[in-house]
């Protein structure tokens, strides 16, 4: 059976959030972040344009910036790609068997 998603928005990638939430409305650039976050400008780039997930030590980088707690953005990560591979054949047999 499948899922109805209508009334749900699809999950964001949490690079592309930080990018509008954080970074656009408040007119900081990538390069100035990644200078005051201490990380590879290449690698925020990259965050922001959805290609490299949240990891725990950059979730920290996230916290020490923003104040947005680190497991936020893990939680965020988490629920997006549970969403984008939600449609993903599972190839998997039962492990337990009940009674």
């Amino acid at each position: 059976m499948s899922m109805i998603r209508s009334n749900k928005l699809p999950a964001q990638h949490p690079g592309i959030l930080f990018k509008m939430r954080i970074l656009d409305a408040n007119k900081i650039s990538i390069s100035d972040a990644a200078k005051k976050m201490k990380i590879n400008r290449p690698h925020l780039n990259n965050f922001t344009r959805g290609k490299v997930a949240v990891t725990a030590p950059l979730a920290m980088k996230l916290e020490a910036s923003t104040g947005i707690s680190a497991g936020f953005w893990m939680n965020l990560q988490k629920t997006y790609d549970l969403y984008i591979n939600r449609e993903l054949p599972i190839e998997s047999e039962p492990l337990l068997v009940n009674g």
